[in-house]
């Protein structure tokens, strides 16, 4: 079962290590969260001041941007099947 966490409980997280608070090892033991899942949440926390987006948007828009994509491949193909006739 994968445990989820809610944004502000990562914030959280995030805060009180950027406040000196307590190390990511530290954290990690404290709140029984794998050491990989709080390093991804500093990842993630510095994502968001680069795009302005949250994780949860950032994933968002990334497989809304794969889906046009797709679409515009198959618009290409069809394009091609029309320049034949």
């Amino acid at each position: 079962m994968v445990k989820r966490y809610t944004d502000e409980f990562k914030q959280n997280i995030v805060q009180l290590h950027k406040a000196g608070v307590k190390t990511p090892r530290e954290l990690s033991a404290e709140y029984g969260i794998s050491y990989s899942t709080v390093l991804k949440w500093f990842q993630d926390k510095k994502k968001d001041k680069v795009t302005g987006l949250t994780s949860d948007d950032y994933k968002a828009q990334t497989k809304r941007m794969k889906q046009l994509e797709e679409e515009n491949e198959i618009l290409k193909k069809a394009l091609g099947l029309f320049a034949r006739k």
